[in-house]
């Protein structure tokens, strides 16, 4: 008797996960959607950013087909939440056909899904984002695109090879503030750069068990939960139970699973450094460690790190700081001026003049004020040689596009991957307390500096990259 596909999958033992995805799963030849075709979806990881996301998607041309989750009260929740908007949205879709998986191969297996959502912990990104575009699926993955390097380097290679469409969720690259930004800087509109600051929290953390043990509530899958990383001691505040609002998330500030606000915040503002620098095929060539302070070294929760001033230079000599939160993520530092921005503020001086500005409401005007303000001032016919990417229809909107047109995304796979190369390169020195020589075009370490057992990790029971 034949054994189906799904009821195969369904018993797939962990050391199979190599063989199931290392080129047996045929990916299917890209398909360009008609402008009435709906993209058929499934979401993979369903906590806080996921139920955003699957509202936003929701409200695009889409079916949503499939909901992935190791915990079955959000995945459960979450197929409950589909059904309720096509009850009342039947244009949209078919209540009922969404159907809820505990393992995210068997969602791959499905001939009829076009595109997976992913937005699990960081350490299961490249492994469901491989096995995805090997098995003929578009991703949207949440930022940062990969737990480590050598992640990066094979998701980058592998959307290249298998010609599918990669997003990475770096939102900041569909709003306005940061676009300006980054054409302006890019068309020098305050000279020559020379220096940016990135400002955001503090590296990963050394991982710690629970002291006494917590009882595991039934519904979650602990092991799969951990997946390729150490099968831990299980800890209801890395993985919250059900539907909840819980921040911070504690596994992203965890060596084993995350890292840290690098990863993080560090995502979404040295991606915007990249872009405004030009760099988004490149990347620093030279990364100088801070030295922790007194009190640094004395805080044994956070390992002893140094927490910020990790300096990532360039070969053009731009010299790239890590700095602490505050209120601009990035900032261009040029030779006629400087250029601020965050989410929803901007800023931009001429010399030592204030030309524009908004930050909030009770200081009158309007972001989009300050925006066009500069950009009729500085982005002129003369001037305006360089256009970067304006996405349309938002982040997820950009993804569902390039879905139909098969043009990459604003956030593809070499601008994510690198993106995510600073975030690991920030963390790495302040885990390894050390500086070492980069080399950006072969994603290694140059001139025998750094270990290369940084750039990857031991993977657990038979998952890899």
């Amino acid at each position: 008797m034949s054994t189906s596909r799904r009821s195969f999958l369904k018993g797939a033992t962990l050391a199979s996960v190599p063989f199931l995805f290392s080129g047996c799963v045929a990916p299917a030849a890209p398909t360009v959607k008609g402008p009435n075709d709906k993209i058929n979806m499934a979401f993979i990881g369903l906590g806080i950013q996921a139920r955003g996301l699957l509202g936003s998607f929701l409200g695009q041309d889409v079916h949503v087909l499939a909901i992935c989750d190791v915990d079955t009260t959000r995945r459960m929740d979450a197929v409950k939440r589909v059904d309720d908007y096509y009850a009342a949205n039947p244009d949209k879709g078919k209540v009922g056909v969404c159907k809820g998986y505990s393992d995210f191969r068997e969602v791959l297996a499905r001939p009829d899904i076009d595109a997976v959502c992913v937005a699990t912990p960081d350490h299961w990104h490249a492994i469901i984002t491989i096995a995805a575009m090997k098995a003929g699926k578009d991703v949207y993955c949440e930022k940062p695109l990969t737990y480590n390097i050598s992640e990066a380097v094979a998701v980058i290679e592998t959307a290249h090879r298998t010609h599918r469409i990669l997003q990475t969720g770096a939102m900041q690259r569909s709003s306005f503030e940061f676009l300006t930004a980054a054409e302006l800087v890019r068309n020098g509109c305050i000279g020559k750069i020379t220096g940016v600051d990135c400002n955001f929290g503090g590296p990963s953390r050394p991982h710690v068990d629970p002291k006494n043990d917590i009882p595991m509530e039934p519904g979650l899958d602990w092991n799969m939960w951990c997946g390729g990383a150490p099968l831990v001691k299980y800890n209801d505040q890395l993985s919250p139970r059900g539907v909840h609002n819980f921040f911070p998330m504690v596994w992203r500030m965890d060596d084993l699973f995350g890292a840290g606000f690098c990863g993080d915040w560090g995502a979404h503002h040295l991606d915007i450094a990249q872009w405004g620098l030009g760099m988004d095929d490149s990347g620093p060539v030279k990364v100088t460690k801070c030295d922790p302070t007194a009190a640094e070294k004395a805080n044994v929760e956070q390992g002893g790190r140094a927490q910020s001033g990790v300096v990532l230079e360039f070969a053009n000599g731009v010299k790239l700081t890590h700095k602490p939160f505050s209120e601009f993520g990035t900032v261009f530092y040029g030779t006629e001026g400087t250029i601020s921005v965050n989410r929803g503020k901007f800023e931009m001086l001429r010399g030592k003049e204030l030309f524009s500005r908004f930050t909030k409401q009770e200081d009158g005007g309007s972001l989009e004020g300050a925006l066009v303000k500069a950009r009729k001032e500085f982005l002129t016919d003369s001037t305006y040689k360089t256009k970067l990417y304006k996405t349309k229809g938002g982040h997820p909107g950009d993804f569902l596009s390039s879905v139909r047109s098969r043009q990459r995304a604003c956030s593809n796979e070499d601008v994510g991957g690198r993106a995510a190369v600073l975030c690991h390169l920030c963390n790495m020195s302040y885990v390894h307390a050390a500086s070492f020589d980069w080399d950006p075009a072969k994603l290694r370490f140059a001139n025998g500096t750094g270990d290369k057992k940084w750039l990857s990790r031991e993977y657990r029971g038979g998952w890899k990259i």
